[in-house]
């Protein structure tokens, strides 16, 4: 289904000479200051934003646990965030102090727009205290779209950009949450960055982090936590920074060379297309009147399928007490969005019977 693939240990050796050169282990040392200051520059570049501040952490999950720590409304306890979305995504609310309020996603993008959540707030007692915006797959997020919701309703906006890291088009000031996890385009094995145009947010988020404290400073300024990362982590970082351009031509090479395999079939592809942007988890949408016969066909032919977001939050049983709108969208689509194999090295006789099933 997916193989994770980070720098070989050879490449990253010369990182970790430098940790026994200085014997700096932790707490934000001189590889997670070149790392975040590396990461920062690179996609800057690629979005053409100048200005852009980067803090890793320690997953994905606390990246948006500490971002909605700091932009969550004072006094409000619902984030308004899609059911259709892995299940950290909830984890991460419930750990920043709120509750979930679910909401359904659109069915060609799979995700919450700014038109889904007006329409879920005109059915609450008063407003959220954020929202958080799931990226679906790694795929683009429309930042443009939701500064201007931020804007004219003055509700905080948070991204859950988990797999998104090597497509992001815009960065702004609402905070880029990423995973960095070996299964991420972006991998470095564990890890997340929270990424803004903010300068004092990113400061407060870096604070946050460690402790609450800044600089040099041992008083806590502010309530945070332990979510760094280790210099042996950010050695990682440094060395897929050196690999991640190649890696991401092979993965959307590969997503072009599925949608022309599946072009006619009953696959409905993610909008945008897999091989506009990369992604580790290549996924379609079948036909309801389709589905079992398709499965069928995937299991009887060796290919390996998943739903790797589940049938959505509202089904778990953790979160199954949640506050929601209606999710009838959701409902219809969870079962019928599945991941296919993607591998870097798959062979086009094995693309073709995948496709085989799917015709």
């Amino acid at each position: 289904m997916l193989r994770p693939s980070l720098p070989t240990i050879d490449r990253v050796l010369p990182f970790l000479r430098r940790i026994d050169e200085t014997r700096i282990y932790s707490n934000q040392g001189p590889l997670w200051t070149a790392f975040r200051d590396g990461f920062a520059r690179w996609l800057g570049l690629r979005a053409g934003v100048r200005g852009v501040h980067v803090v890793p952490t320690s997953s994905g999950t606390t990246a948006i646990e500490v971002a909605l720590r700091l932009r969550a409304a004072a006094g409000r306890h619902l984030c308004l965030m899609p059911s259709f979305t892995f299940i950290a995504s909830a984890h991460a609310v419930c750990n920043a102090g709120l509750t979930p309020f679910l909401v359904d996603v659109d069915a060609e993008s799979l995700v919450l727009t700014p038109v889904l959540a007006e329409r879920a707030m005109r059915r609450m007692a008063m407003p959220p205290a954020a929202v958080l915006v799931v990226s679906a797959f790694g795929a683009p997020p429309d930042v443009e779209a939701w500064e201007a919701f931020e804007r004219e309703h003055g509700v905080p906006v948070v991204f859950d950009a988990a797999a998104a890291a090597t497509s992001l088009r815009r960065i702004g000031r609402q905070p880029l949450c990423v995973s960095l996890h070996a299964t991420k385009v972006f991998g470095i094995g564990e890890g997340g960055a929270v990424i803004t145009t903010d300068r004092d947010m990113a400061a407060r988020i870096e604070s946050m982090i460690g402790f609450g404290f800044s600089g040099s400073s041992r008083q806590s300024d502010l309530r945070g936590g332990n979510y760094r990362i280790s210099e042996y982590t950010a050695a990682m970082g440094l060395a897929v920074l050196a690999e991640v351009d190649a890696k991401e031509a092979a993965l959307r090479r590969l997503g072009r060379d599925y949608a022309g395999a599946l072009a006619g079939s009953c696959a409905r592809l993610q909008q945008p297309s897999g091989g506009d942007w990369a992604t580790m988890t290549f996924n379609v949408t079948l036909p309801r009147a389709e589905l079992q016969t398709r499965l069928d066909r995937l299991d009887a032919g060796g290919v390996g399928w998943r739903r790797w977001w589940g049938l959505g939050t509202h089904r778990h049983a953790a979160f199954a007490d949640l506050p929601r709108d209606d999710l009838s969208v959701t409902d219809d689509i969870a079962p019928r969005v599945i991941g296919l194999p993607f591998l870097v090295d798959l062979t086009p006789a094995q693309l073709a019977r995948v496709a085989a099933c799917l015709a």
